[in-house]
C-alpha cells in the first residue's frame, strides 16, 4: 500500500493532537501558616522544631523555584530591666541560617537547596527556632513557596498518543509488505 500525502497528514495531525493535549506547568504560589495558640515561650537554649506542610503541592510532580519564611517572634516582657534576646533560625542545609537580636515581631528567613529538595520530595519543610539568649514568644510562621504546578498526562492523552504510534507502525508494515 502506498503512503499518500493524506495518510501522512492524518498521522501527523493525530500525533500533534496527542502532544498538544498534555498539560503544561502553571506558575503557582503556595502558603502554609503554623500558628502556636497559645504562643510558644522559647526559653534560653530551648528549641522549637516544627514542620510546614504545603496543601495542594504534589511531591515529585510539582517543582519549587524558591521559598521564604516569615516568623512572629516577640519579647515576653517579663522583666522591668532590659534583657537582650537572640533567636537562631535553622532549616535543612543551614544549621545556622539566620540570627536575630532584640526581637520586634516579624522576622524573615531565606531558603536553601536542601530545603527546596525536602519540599519537592515530601511537600513539607522542617524548621527550628532556638533561643541563644533570653526568652521570647514564637507566635507562628508562614511559609511561601514559589514554583510550578505540573499535571500528569491524562489516560486519554496517553491513549491518543499510543494510537498514533500504532498507526505509524501499521503504515510502515503495509509499506514493507508491498
Amino acid at each position: 500500500m502506498k503512503l499518500t500525502k493524506k495518510k501522512w497528514t492524518a498521522a501527523a495531525a493525530l500525533i500533534a493532537a496527542g502532544l498538544a493535549s498534555t498539560a503544561n506547568a502553571v506558575p503557582m504560589e503556595w502558603t502554609d501558616t503554623v500558628d502556636f495558640n497559645p504562643d510558644r515561650l522559647v526559653t534560653a537554649l530551648d528549641s522549637v522544631v516544627y514542620t510546614h506542610t504545603v496543601e495542594g503541592f504534589t511531591p515529585g510532580v510539582d517543582t519549587v523555584d524558591s521559598y521564604s519564611l516569615t516568623f512572629n517572634l516577640y519579647d515576653d516582657k517579663d522583666s522591668s530591666i532590659y534583657e537582650p534576646e537572640a533567636a537562631l533560625f535553622s532549616q535543612p542545609g543551614a544549621l545556622l541560617d539566620t540570627l536575630w537580636f532584640n526581637l520586634s515581631g516579624t522576622e524573615t528567613g531565606g531558603w536553601t537547596l536542601a530545603g527546596a529538595w525536602q519540599l519537592e520530595n515530601s511537600g513539607s519543610l522542617t524548621v527550628a527556632i532556638t533561643s541563644l539568649l533570653g526568652d521570647f514568644y514564637l507566635g507562628g510562621s508562614t511559609l511561601t513557596v514559589h514554583g510550578e504546578k505540573n499535571s500528569v498526562p491524562e489516560p486519554g492523552t496517553l491513549a491518543l498518543f499510543g494510537a498514533a504510534l500504532v498507526g505509524f507502525g501499521l503504515m510502515r508494515r503495509r509499506r514493507e509488505s508491498v
